[in-house]
């Protein structure tokens, strides 16, 4: 279980495992494997490295900020996560499922259950100064 003062970013984006939907049990193409090519996923190994620096650049930024990587086909764990983190700040049950349905795309980046990127790969900088401006905010909401 999760510290609850620590506050937390999601970051969404395919998992190397299952690019293409075929569960635990096989998987076509990709690196190391004698099926398809390394091509075949390309895209989605650029993709992957793109969230990878968004995930280098918060976590040298932010030394005690929970970062948890997630595929958006693991639902069963990511929206009650983003539930959880929305709800524990304050958000209505409106906005909680505003944050569901924009949380739940390929390469979001969530703070604390609000969705800062969706569908697209911030810059790693873009990345850091949003999740700065979330924790100066919460922190003047607090005084």
């Amino acid at each position: 279980m999760r510290d609850r003062t620590r506050h937390r970013v999601i970051l969404v984006r395919e998992w190397d495992a299952q690019v293409t939907g075929s569960g635990c049990c096989g998987r076509l193409g990709g690196q190391n494997h004698e099926l398809g090519d390394p091509e075949t996923f390309a895209a989605n190994r650029c993709e992957m490295e793109a969230m990878g620096e968004v995930y280098r650049a918060l976590r040298a930024e932010f030394e005690d900020l929970q970062i948890t990587v997630v595929d958006p086909r693991n639902a069963v764990w990511l929206i009650p996560a983003i539930v959880r983190d929305a709800r524990r700040r304050g958000l209505s049950a409106l906005e909680t499922w505003r944050q569901v349905r924009s949380g739940v795309s390929y390469n979001a980046v969530i703070f604390d259950g609000k969705v800062l990127f969706s569908g697209r790969i911030p810059a790693a900088a873009d990345a850091v100064a949003a999740v700065r401006s979330e924790l100066e905010e919460l922190e003047l909401a607090r005084v």
